[in-house]
């Protein structure tokens, strides 16, 4: 397979009218005149923009494709839209053993408040209803579900009422026994339709390569996506999110971790933090590890030869990986990584720096929730000039990857690009030049893949994606086609 490629490429970060001569799965040559060579089919894309294909750092890989097989509630206003959906969905998803509903968003509820359980007992009484909110670190059970999963025992992170009997919220510890409930008993030809179907999403984003944080102790997801990845059009980076590190060395994985939690979340006030809440003060947050068995985790894996990727968002959280690694990380050759890292101040960044730790970023989170007003503001206060500061990291030479965290927020690079150059916060700015690196280029570089992939170069796998404008001034741009080792995989 041989053709040619006209538009304006991204080369070397300019944009230049040219042509690539695609061979095979490679780029062959870049012809920088307005002279067409001859002799092979020409896709003329005329004064739209060819782009490396865009690498995504951070995807949940089976909770974006579960969005379309259970109900997603990220659009509702109201306690009485979650209602009706619920009732649907005793109708329609009786196969299940339970009812899921993902992407509840508290923020954009009028009534400001949870379901309650006795509220859901209303209309599902005989069947487990589990309820996640957006940033997945609260869940809401009803009756039928805390007495089944739970046993009618205490666990720590459920939330009582002023008689000492849970509510149904659930944050910490019994947030994440939840998760690692549901997943172990999704059926495996459910997982493989969520999977596919989030590639779908993900491939018309205009991505090729993405890393999918998948499994737990109790879910083996990452061993059923590392036996299919024959099955998908894109390149997919699996970080198996448990702590066997014999077990991941023994199936020939050379990452661990992904979003293995230090802490939770700011929405659900479980991100640990070096002082209170400002909206709730009476916490600081959650770590989820002790400074001893992090420190001797980091080590092991290290050792082991294995990349290390985990949650931390508040600054304490950053303040304990900073701590672990500073004890024995003499170098980073094997790039290690902190997701996240939402709160930051100089004194974290100068030893991120010290470290040479990667910061895998979501530079969306601050369009959702930086500035005025909200959520950030909220929690954080004064603080919120501390949020996701991608120009005091860069200024330090701070290799930045970028992601989405998706479904937290959608697999869209464009929006994550056009979030940082337009960061609320406009001393944490980045220029478009430098936004576009965090995917392609750095995100190659932050998954030992920059040899073949994140510029376009003579000799580079054939990764494009077509694009009709630039996101400066708005994400909402038409992708025209997304290339995969010199095969269109999606067109518009």
């Amino acid at each position: 397979m041989e053709f040619l490629i006209k538009g304006k490429i991204y080369y070397r970060e300019e944009f230049l009218e040219g042509t690539l001569l695609i061979k095979k799965d490679k780029i062959w040559r870049i012809f920088l005149t307005k002279e067409i060579p001859r002799g092979y089919p020409l896709i003329d894309y005329q004064d739209n923009y060819i782009f490396p294909g865009f690498i995504d750092s951070h995807i949940h890989l089976l909770e974006l494709g579960l969005l379309n097989i259970f109900p997603d509630l990220s659009e509702i206003t109201s306690l009485n839209d979650l209602f009706d959906i619920i009732q649907e969905a005793e109708k329609n998803l009786s196969a299940f053993p339970f009812l899921l509903f993902l992407n509840f968003d508290l923020e954009k509820i009028k009534e400001k408040r949870f379901p309650k359980r006795k509220e859901l007992d209303k209309i599902v009484n005989k069947k487990i209803v589990i309820i996640s909110q957006k940033d997945g670190h609260t869940t809401i059970l009803n009756t039928y579900g805390l007495i089944k999963i739970f046993n009618q025992g205490f666990f720590p992170g459920m939330e009582v009422d002023n008689y000492h009997q849970p509510t149904g919220v659930l944050r910490g510890l019994a947030n994440e026994f939840i998760h690692k409930y549901y997943k172990k008993y999704l059926p495996v030809d459910v997982k493989m339709l969520a999977f596919q179907e989030a590639e779908k999403v993900i491939i018309k984003n205009g991505i090729t390569t993405f890393c999918a944080l998948v499994g737990n102790e109790e879910d083996n997801s990452y061993e059923l996506l590392l036996e299919n990845l024959h099955r998908f059009k894109t390149e997919i980076i699996i970080f198996p999110q448990v702590k066997d590190i014999k077990k991941v060395k023994n199936l020939g994985f050379k990452r661990i971790g992904g979003c293995l939690l230090i802490d939770g979340s700011l929405s659900s006030y479980t991100a640990a933090l070096s002082v209170p809440y400002e909206d709730n003060p009476q916490t600081k947050g959650i770590l989820y590890f002790s400074d001893e068995d992090l420190y001797h985790f980091f080590k092991k894996a290290t050792e082991a030869d294995l990349q290390i990727a985990v949650h931390a968002i508040g600054d304490e959280a950053v303040k304990q990986v900073i701590r672990a690694y500073e004890k024995f990380l003499k170098n980073n050759n094997l790039r290690h990584r902190i997701e996240h890292c939402e709160v930051l101040d100089s004194d974290l960044i100068k030893r991120i720096k010290k470290l040479n730790l990667i910061v895998s970023c979501q530079p969306a989170f601050e369009y959702f929730w930086g500035g005025k007003g909200k959520l950030y503001e909220k929690r954080l206060g004064k603080r919120i000039n501390f949020t996701n500061p991608y120009r005091s990291l860069l200024n330090e030479s701070i290799i930045l990857i970028g992601g989405s965290d998706a479904p937290i927020t959608p697999p869209n690079p464009l929006l994550g690009i056009y979030s940082a150059v337009n960061h609320p916060n406009e001393k944490e700015r980045i220029n478009l030049k430098e936004a576009i690196a965090l995917f392609t280029k750095h995100g190659a570089y932050g998954n030992f893949l920059e040899e073949n992939k994140g510029l376009i170069e003579k000799g580079y796998d054939a990764d494009l994606v077509i694009l009709e404008n630039l996101p400066i001034k708005d994400f909402k741009i038409k992708i025209k086609a997304v290339f995969k080792k010199g095969t269109k995989i999606w067109e518009s």
